[in-house]
């Protein structure tokens, strides 16, 4: 309803607004200045005698004068009129269509909008991590509400619990994307990182077969190496520790910094080197 009564005013100021423009054009007298001068290069292509040119030319002068006399003496007035009217009316084609959005809620939605957006980038700024993994465990629910067979968002969101140290509903999750997928690598080794951390760090019988198992299938599992490197860099068994870093160096997967590893590589080298 508001978007065809919007058309209909916005159309109506535009006749009130080109209306008066063609109010003012005499169609009948530019019609026959149009056809005088027609007749003029007519006669003229006809190469007629100088006098007679000049017989012809005075004849068209003559004409265009009478024409011109022949205008009522107030155009010039409504013309200027008719200007001053144009311009209001273009003020008027402005200005309504304004005022019309900004009384509409419309308007205050968009301003509700745009203010609870600051409030929320505020809030995230002062967040601890364990409340933007909250709000980050929330979307991937909500993901998973509509299409829970998304096996990549079950496993998302167990590393999301993972992150806030909630290992139960981790190991829920990624069951449940074992269910939909199969026991592959990459679901075993973060099931056993997640039953790792939730040992206590400990490298429990169920945990070595989750590890076994991954690794068998893929032999630079990322999750299963990572956690490997831990436990001998927590156990000072750092030249074990880097030799399983760099098996995820040489895997060359795009899950796998890069950067950080050769950093925690270096360190566990430096470790080495005081320890003997």
């Amino acid at each position: 309803m508001i978007l065809p009564l919007g058309i209909f005013i916005f159309a109506l100021l535009a006749m009130l607004v080109f209306v008066p423009f063609t109010a003012k054009i005499d169609w009948q007298k530019n019609y026959r200045r149009q056809k005088n001068i027609e007749l003029y290069q007519a006669q003229m292509d006809a190469h007629p005698s100088a006098e007679l040119a000049d017989e012809l030319s005075q004849r068209l002068l003559t004409d265009e004068q009478a024409l011109q006399q022949s205008a009522p003496p107030k155009v010039k007035s409504a013309v200027k009129n008719t200007s001053v009217f144009s311009v209001f009316l273009w003020l008027i084609l402005i200005v309504v269509p304004l005022i019309y959005y900004f009384s509409l809620n419309r308007f205050d939605y968009v301003k509700q909008g745009e203010q609870a957006f600051s409030d929320k980038q505020k809030q995230l700024q002062t967040a601890t991590a364990t409340e933007r993994n909250t709000d980050y465990v929330t979307s991937v629910q909500n993901k998973l509400r509509k299409d829970p067979n998304d096996a990549d968002a079950w496993m998302e969101l167990g590393q999301a619990y993972a992150l806030n140290n909630e290992f139960e509903h981790a190991l829920v999750a990624y069951g449940n994307a074992e269910r939909l997928r199969g026991s592959k690598p990459e679901i075993l080794g973060l099931a056993a990182t997640a039953l790792y951390y939730q040992a206590g760090q400990k490298i429990t019988p169920k945990v070595r077969q989750l590890i076994d198992a991954a690794l068998q299938q893929d032999k630079h599992e990322t999750a299963s190496l990572s956690l490997l490197a831990s436990e001998a860099f927590l156990k000072t068994d750092y030249e074990q520790a880097i030799r399983y870093w760099q098996q995820l160096l040489d895997s060359g997967r795009q899950e796998v910094d890069r950067r950080k590893i050769i950093e925690t590589i270096k360190m566990a080298e430096q470790l080495q080197k005081a320890k003997k």
